[in-house]
């Protein structure tokens, strides 16, 4: 039977909500209609703006598309499961040779648009009070990665953290029945400080928390309720403290143009995480962790 209780932290989870699964009223399917289209006129004017420098046969205009192609894409495969996108973008802007500080500024600016609209998605599942631990342990330790990933080179923790994901992604896929791992305000910290390190030096704050949150036995639903929310404030924390600490990298301004593209990725992969059934979501995280450790080897080497 599945374990929803420990020691009163992220305790007695309340029976999921179905109301965002419940047949929309007509008032709201209008506004989710005039969402989506203003979301449409954005991209298309994005795409615009990206294609000036094709049309004028500037250096390295395509650049900007291939930026654009890699997070739709990176989008539509994390959403499915709710975590990864900064890891499966990394590897491709690594390739890309776009300036790390800025890949990550990047990368954070349109986690935090796709996590917005998955935790307004997934909102009444939400329990906030129940994910401070978490949140205020990965605050206290998102400076320490951001300076790591301005000061240091982060090759060698990079690999470590691909390393280990992949592993344990690989016991996700092979294990038959998953062993259930009661929990603590101390446990949820570590995995919250965990995730911050990560999230501040790679832009991947859900590693160790998506992990934690994969051992405890919730359903699918349960396990977002905790993650998303917290990537995306550990996502806010990153951009304050990037901008804080390295404020001569660009303008995060300048990522607002990848945005559009993001969000339709986003809407896409929530469409087929709602299809999923536990076992399938299941075998998707164990998927996007393996991703996610190969992203960031290739982002090392």
């Amino acid at each position: 039977m599945m374990q929803n209780q420990h020691n009163g932290t992220l305790a007695a989870w309340p029976a999921v909500s179905r109301k965002h699964t419940a047949s929309a009223s007509p008032n709201t399917l209008s506004v989710q209609r005039i969402c989506f289209a203003a979301l449409a006129l954005w991209a298309l004017i994005a795409s615009a703006e990206l294609a000036d420098p094709i049309i004028e046969q500037r250096e390295g205009a395509w650049l900007s598309i291939a930026v654009a192609a890699v997070l739709l894409f990176s989008a539509v495969v994390s959403s499915i499961a709710g975590f990864a996108f900064s890891a499966l973008a990394g590897g491709a802007l690594a390739y890309l040779q776009i300036d790390k500080v800025q890949a990550v500024q990047t990368m954070v600016l349109c986690s935090i648009a796709t996590q917005l609209y998955a935790v307004w998605t997934i909102r009444d599942s939400i329990r906030w009070s129940l994910l401070w631990p978490m949140i205020l342990a990965g605050a206290l330790t998102i400076p320490v990665g951001v300076l790591l990933l301005v000061h240091v080179d982060a090759s060698v923790y990079a690999a470590g953290l691909g390393a280990f994901m992949a592993c344990y992604a690989c016991y996700v896929l092979v294990r038959r029945e998953p062993r259930v791992v009661s929990g603590s305000v101390w446990r949820d910290a570590v995995a919250g400080a965990l995730g911050g390190l990560a999230g501040g030096l790679a832009g991947f704050p859900g590693s160790f928390v998506t992990i934690w949150c994969s051992m405890r036995g919730w359903d699918k639903l349960q396990q977002r309720a905790v993650y998303q929310p917290y990537i995306l404030a550990m996502q806010i924390v990153t951009i304050i403290c990037l901008r804080a600490i390295a404020p001569s990298h660009g303008s995060v301004a300048g990522g607002l143009i990848f945005v559009p593209f993001a969000l339709l990725g986003a809407i896409a992969g929530l469409a087929v995480f709602q299809r999923l059934t536990n076992r399938q979501f299941q075998v998707a995280v164990g998927l996007l962790l393996a991703a996610s450790g190969a992203g960031l080897l290739a982002r090392a080497f």
